[in-house]
């Protein structure tokens, strides 16, 4: 393999100063995402059928995209370039949705918009589309063709969506759109291939799969997404295939959830989800796992907190059993930032809703395994991620770090 195709690109932690912790409307995104489908409209088809079954050329090269970490892993952003004269974006890249759109030049917003009279490749494509969440956000407009860059990786053709209005929810946030890396059934522009399809179509990847593992901010931050391919150095031990039970999301069973060494007794489907920041449960699994944190409590205003101390620290976290193997989510992941007006409280990793039928595992999971999507298999490929050894930030200077990315009076976590 070549000097330039081993190339990883890497980029260091970027805050965003205008971050404020909202786990309410945060949840009400994710829950949005994830409740039950609504009928199709007739006629329309799984277009991975229609893909070319002949497999990607052996000596295609691997593709990296590293990515930013954003405010004590509140969001992850890969920057990816779009048009012939590369315009770069912040792009969230989801497995929770299927889309890939930013702002048109006409958008008012105060994120970077498309220019596309500056694009040569450009081509105009007949549609609108419309994503409405459910925290209110909204985003519509237009539809068009263009060449997309990922991480060196260029796809030709692919259908963008260009929003014309969005709202100030998106125009505030740090990234400029999302790049959506589910199944096309989600698709909200029907009938078209999603990045991953034409990935696959134009024969650009050695294997119709993709991986990814996500830095803790504590720890260095940042982050990688690899298409065709996985690292195998960041696998700890064996990687355990879970099959996708729906074709929707990246959805898997869950067979049994456990706290250290009791057993919860709960099974449920599971949504890996990295457009998701935290694990979202319905509130009885919520409850039953937090009954296992002393001094935790569900609050009104903020969800579920738990005590900012060496003994909830030292605790080991919870399980779940996915084919029979176990995977970790750890205090470390569990207790995030301080909870203002709560002495001595964090707010906790995992959120509750009864909105939802499946349990979402955001990046709160995805933090400490890592995950290989197979697109062609229909099936995730799991094991506990090796992070990079990365110096580790002290006290002082994670106070730092989080006073510019959150600009009020905040404690870091005793877990650093």
């Amino acid at each position: 393999m070549s000097e330039e195709q081993e190339k990883i690109l890497s980029f260091s932690l970027t805050l965003n100063p205008h971050f404020t912790h909202r786990t309410p409307e945060s949840v009400k995104h994710a829950t949005a995402k994830h409740e039950e489908a609504k009928p199709k409209k007739p006629g329309f088809l799984s277009r991975l059928r229609e893909l070319d079954p002949v497999k990607s050329a052996a000596n295609t090269p691997l593709y990296y995209e590293a990515l930013t970490d954003v405010a004590r892993d509140v969001q992850y952003y890969a920057d990816v370039e779009i048009g012939s004269n590369m315009q770069k974006f912040r792009l969230d890249l989801d497995t929770g949705s299927s889309d890939l759109w930013v702002a048109d030049i006409t958008c008012k917003t105060r994120r970077r918009r498309f220019i596309k009279a500056n694009s040569t490749t450009f081509k105009p494509v007949k549609g609108k589309f419309q994503i409405s969440y459910g925290d209110g956000s909204a985003v519509r407009g237009f539809l068009g063709q263009d060449r997309v860059n990922i991480g060196g990786l260029v796809i030709e053709d692919q259908v963008i969506g260009l929003a014309t209005a969005q709202s100030l929810s998106f125009s505030n946030d740090v990234i400029d759109g999302i790049l959506g890396l589910g199944f096309n059934s989600i698709s909200c522009m029907p009938g078209t291939l999603t990045p991953m399809d034409n990935m696959i179509k134009q024969n650009l990847i050695q294997e119709p799969i993709f991986s990814v593992w996500l830095g803790r901010s504590t720890e260095g931050g940042g982050g990688e997404y690899r298409f065709g391919s996985y690292d195998k150095e960041r696998v700890d031990g064996e990687l355990t295939w879970v099959p996708v039970t729906v074709k929707r999301y990246w959805q898997i069973k869950c067979d049994g959830l456990f706290f250290g060494d009791a057993d919860l007794q709960l099974t449920s489907d599971v949504v890996v989800d990295t457009g998701t920041t935290l694990v979202i449960l319905p509130t009885d699994v919520a409850k039953a796992i937090h009954s296992h944190i002393p001094g935790s409590y569900y609050d009104e205003n903020n969800g579920w907190i738990v005590p900012n101390t060496p003994e909830v620290a030292n605790l080991p976290g919870f399980q779940l059993l996915l084919n029979g193997t176990k995977f970790d989510v750890i205090m470390k992941d569990l207790m995030r930032e301080e909870v203002e007006g709560k002495e001595g409280f964090v707010f906790s990793g995992i959120a509750s809703s009864d909105r939802i039928t499946t349990w979402i595992l955001g990046d709160v999971f995805i933090k400490q395994n890592y995950c290989v999507f197979d697109l062609g298999q229909e099936r995730i490929g799991i094991a506990r991620c090796k992070h990079p050894i990365r110096k580790q930030p002290s006290v002082s200077e994670q106070m730092k770090v989080d006073a510019v990315a959150v600009p009020k009076k905040v404690r870091p976590c005793l877990i650093m």
